[in-house]
């Protein structure tokens, strides 16, 4: 914020600034100096001028709960004043003040003018007429001019209480007692106006808003309120009343209260005035039929204000029945005892709100692998578009770029995974070279480890050697030479068998480790492992796996596809359904090496998942149409050569491939019958 917008926000107004310049002159003790000091210049201008007087430079807050207060320019006259007579300048443009805002509010528009300027070094005083004037609660006033103005190295002033920061060894303790005294003063002053309004309640006059239902009635004769309106008191208004037993019998009847929600707001049905909203809600038709006062049982003090210092807001506590005072009103009764009991019950079963922490989620495998997933159509080069969670409880995923997305598809994460893991399964499985070459490695790192063991303890048992040498020859040396050769060698005995001690003690462990290890791996144990990689994972895919083993699944997956599963998402000629499927690489697999497989990530439909199937028997066993129906047909595909025919054309429609031209009957010759 800079020094324009500063004279521009939370400012008082023209009149209260030309009283405050007006007041500041008339208490200023010092005169003689005044000749010299135009107070009509900028205010740059008058900050340095007053700086060249030797005067400090100070700036006012001001701030009013509610809005029948008027109490700004009592408080800003007292701290214009207060300066004048202590030497400290406070120009007009430096006063800001918050009218009609509670001082439970983090964010005022005053308030916030004079944090900048504390921060802009505008001011070196900051006064204030109370320091409960800048929060409500005590505590957050001393955290405020602790750290805003003390810690910054500027002073604070409350007029009234005669705080003074500059007197570093009472002022701390002087503001806590006055927030104390404060919030003391507040609790009588509340229990004295509770206390007032219960005395106009069981008058029967009106002591707070009217709830639907009710309307006010003026009161003949009654001593006006404090805000000098006609004394009310609460009567039936007979059209809500029809309305909300009408309601009544239809929510008894099976109405869901949803629907009469609608219904109420259709029929322009009565709110409360205080509402944001302008229209019945779900939760204020909750709490019209769960308003006692339907059955003319009235109630004062159920519920009273509480600041929660840990929540910084005001919140409602319900009272004990003690502290209620209850009064029964059967002219203002609207609805009979058993429609309101039915009423309750109904309620009480469909009771909403918060229902206790939430469940601990069972970690799956497909909630960790999303950012595997790319849109091949999005995707250019090195910059990738991930897919990202979407959908009820983020059960599915979809391109980062949304409806933006060229061919925008939605899918499955469980069901896409789990049709990843299944072909690394299958391509584990049937590659015999994989198994092979990796139990070799396994045999090869398994016999290295056991050889590096060995090495590690010959080197500390040679080491163990040389300091028991070390140690002989300094205890032949430790009764020879001066006193000070003496100390020398007897620090040197110590250290080299401290030193001997601690590899004493490697050895026995390496020994142990060596002793304790299992033997070496023959190649049938290590291809046993390599088989249990396909079940692993697909295990981890249909989460069947516990918290700690699903990570180690992770790094499988993430491992095996090289984290990169390129998804495409295809829409069939004249069809709306788009098909989805996944392309990876797979990073482990010797016979699949620099090779792509593909792998449907959402169900396809049936003709083209058998695409596949129908592009090898055709093209790579030269069966006919009807041949390859046939082998399809005792693979238990219900298909006829029709079918084949649309199958394979689409495998080649998939590929971006020329659908070639067939010989009749794929070349062979007909059987004659």
């Amino acid at each position: 914020m800079n020094q324009h917008s500063i004279t521009n926000l939370g400012i008082a107004n023209e009149q209260l600034r030309n009283k405050a310049d007006d007041w500041w002159h008339a208490s200023a003790t010092f005169n003689s100096t005044l000749r010299s000091f135009d107070s009509n210049g900028a205010l740059k201008s008058k900050i340095e001028s007053a700086q060249h007087h030797g005067w400090q430079v100070g700036t006012v807050y001001s701030r009013f709960s509610t809005k029948l207060q008027h109490s700004t320019d009592d408080q800003v006259r007292e701290c214009v004043q207060w300066a004048g007579r202590s030497g400290i300048y406070v120009p007009p443009e430096l006063i800001s003040v918050d009218e009609g805002v509670k001082g439970k509010r983090l964010r005022r528009a005053g308030l916030n003018r004079t944090k900048a300027i504390l921060s802009q070094r505008l001011a070196d005083v900051m006064l204030v007429f109370k320091a409960s004037r800048l929060f409500r609660q005590a505590g957050k006033g001393y955290q405020f001019i602790n750290e805003e103005v003390v810690e910054e190295g500027l002073r604070a002033v409350s007029v009234s209480q005669g705080i003074d920061t500059n007197d570093r060894k009472t002022w701390k303790l002087q503001l806590q007692i006055h927030g104390l005294l404060d919030d003391l003063l507040l609790d009588a002053i509340a229990d004295h106006v509770r206390s007032g309004l219960t005395g106009l309640f069981l008058n029967k006059w009106t002591t707070g808003a009217i709830g639907v239902g009710y309307r006010r009635k003026e009161i003949p004769g009654a001593p006006p309120t404090n805000r000098g309106r006609p004394r009310t008191m609460p009567e039936v208004d007979p059209e809500a009343a029809e309305l909300i037993r009408e309601h009544a019998r239809l929510l008894i009847d099976g109405m869901p209260i949803r629907e009469g929600v609608r219904r109420w707001n259709q029929n322009q049905g009565p709110c409360d005035p205080r509402s944001s909203a302008g229209m019945m809600t779900y939760p204020a038709y909750r709490r019209l039929f769960s308003n006692p006062r339907l059955i003319g049982k009235w109630e004062f003090g159920r519920r009273r204000n509480q600041f929660s210092t840990k929540l910084d807001y005001v919140r409602q506590v319900e009272q004990s029945d003690d502290e209620v005072t209850s009064v029964q009103c059967e002219e203002l009764r609207i609805l009979d005892d058993q429609t309101f009991r039915r009423l309750q019950s109904l309620l009480d079963a469909k009771k909403t709100g918060r229902r206790g922490p939430r469940q601990p989620k069972k970690l799956r495998l497909w909630d960790l692998t999303t950012d595997c997933f790319y849109c091949d159509h999005c995707s250019a080069g090195h910059h990738r578009v991930r897919f990202h969670q979407t959908g009820a409880n983020g059960a599915a995923m979809r391109c980062k770029n949304g409806d933006d997305c060229d061919s925008p598809s939605t899918v499955r994460r469980s069901e896409a995974v789990l049709a990843v893991c299944k072909e690394i399964s299958r391509l584990v499985t049937d590659d015999t070279d994989l198994v092979e070459s990796i139990a070799r490695q396994i045999v090869k790192l398994d016999g290295e480890a056991d050889r590096g063991l060995s090495r590690q303890l010959a080197a500390l048992q040679k080491r163990l050697k040389l300091l028991s040498n070390r140690i002989e020859d300094l205890f032949e040396l430790s009764g020879e030479g001066t006193d000070e050769d003496r100390r020398e060698i007897k620090a040197r005995l110590q250290a080299a068998q401290s030193e001997r001690r601690i590899v004493q003690n490697e050895v026995v462990q390496l020994e142990d480790q060596i002793s304790g290890s299992t033997q070496t791996l023959s190649l049938n144990q290590a291809a046993g492992l390599i088989d249990q990689l396909g079940p692993a994972i697909l295990e981890a895919a249909e989460g069947e796996l516990g918290d700690d083993a699903v990570y180690k699944a992770l790094a499988m997956f993430r491992c095996v596809t090289g984290s990169q599963v390129r998804v495409r998402a295809e829409q069939r000629p004249n069809r709306k359904r788009f098909n989805v499927r996944g392309w990876f690489m797979p990073q482990i697999v010797h016979s699949a090496r620099d090779q792509e497989f593909a792998v449907w990530l959402r169900k396809p439909p049936r003709l083209d998942a058998i695409a596949e199937r129908v592009h090898e028997l055709i093209d790579q066993q030269g069966l006919s149409h009807r041949g390859a129906a046939a082998v399809l047909r005792e693979e238990g595909h219900n298909v006829n050569s029709g079918n084949v025919w649309y199958s394979y054309r689409r495998w080649y429609e998939m590929q971006g491939l020329p659908v070639p031209q067939l010989a009749y009957n794929n070349g062979r010759t007909r059987r004659r019958v």
